[in-house]
């Protein structure tokens, strides 16, 4: 592993087709996303929401870096947030298709990372393959560019097959390798989108993935990409370790308070069983907290665990 890939460890992109920024489960979603993967950069695709209501949606999500490109009434838009101790992003250029970025790290080289999102327009999406050629003829830097490209590369990454896809999936094909980029492949379930309401009905396709230039897969060789789990819209989420899957060592997390605890029918007399008025509030609390975890993984069950047992289950059963 060379310097620059060390100083790369837990870089971690997470990317979606959101398809609607805007409700409250998608924001207890994508919080549990965040918690799990602690992603440093976030890009997130066809938000349909822009102006005060992105203001406010953008401060919940509490990254500290932001860059919008606005949402057209209620279609598109992209947004790329990312956390300023870890990363530096530069805005270069932008369409409604595309945000292009430099990533700047303290003492690293910088690399380009677009964020994609292909108009389901044909003509339109032609627009953008011109778009990004012109600008693989301006760049030397290492280049990813990842996101929902809204085309596959061959008639495997679709269920539905027809002569007007074939065609599509030649010009896709075609745009990769004259622009000499590289699929990173993945790991996780073959499709990243599908949709229908029964098996007779519903389509997939491989439309969401990540490509580079030679510059870029030199420089993290180690990176890998993974499909998640499919939740709350018809894209899986795409997971990039810049320094790809090794598992990370986990520090000691400070007590937190989960208000769940209180739905519990014994968690009340639980409490007043712990409590003590005439011991000093700083001790007192030490003891309760400890109290509490030990009961949290006893009684209640450890609520993280839970949650990883489910996530665990749905990817399975995608895959």
């Amino acid at each position: 592993m060379n310097y620059t890939q060390q100083l790369a460890v837990n870089k971690t992109i997470l990317a979606w087709n959101v398809q609607g920024a805007g409700n409250r489960s998608f924001l207890a979603t994508l919080k549990e996303l965040i918690r799990r993967y602690s992603p440093t950069i976030l890009l997130l695709v066809e938000t349909k929401i822009s102006g005060t209501t992105a203001d406010e949606v953008c401060k919940k999500i509490n990254f500290d870096g932001v860059f919008r490109v606005e949402a057209q009434g209620f279609s598109g838009g992209i947004w790329a947030l990312w956390l300023k101790d870890e990363v530096h992003l530069q805005v270069i250029s932008s369409s409604a298709q595309h945000a292009t970025m430099e990533v700047s790290e303290k003492d690293l080289d910088c690399w380009i990372l677009s964020a994609i999102y292909g108009s389901l327009d044909e003509q339109r999406r032609m627009k953008l393959w011109g778009d990004l050629d012109s600008f693989a003829q301006y760049t030397s830097h290492p280049w990813l560019l990842i996101g929902d490209f809204n085309d596959t590369r061959s008639m495997d990454e679709r269920r539905n097959r027809s002569a007007h896809l074939t065609r599509r999936c030649a010009h896709f094909n075609n745009w990769i390798e004259n622009n000499g980029l590289i699929d990173l492949g993945f790991s996780g379930p073959l499709f990243t989108w599908s949709c229908g309401l029964n098996p007779e009905t519903r389509k997939y396709a491989r439309l969401d993935r990540a490509l580079c230039n030679q510059s870029w897969r030199m420089r993290f060789q180690e990176a890998g990409i993974r499909h998640l789990v499919q939740n709350q819209t018809d894209h899986c989420l795409l997971l990039v370790s810049l320094n790809g899957y090794t598992p990370m060592h986990h520090f000691q997390r400070p007590f937190r308070f989960q208000a769940a605890w209180t739905t519990h029918e014994n968690f009340t007399p639980f409490l007043t069983q712990h409590w003590d008025t005439n011991t000093p509030l700083y001790p007192l609390l030490t003891r309760v907290s400890k109290a509490l975890v030990e009961w949290n993984n006893s009684v209640f069950g450890n609520l993280f665990h839970r949650k990883n047992q489910v996530w665990a289950r749905l990817e399975g059963t995608q895959k």
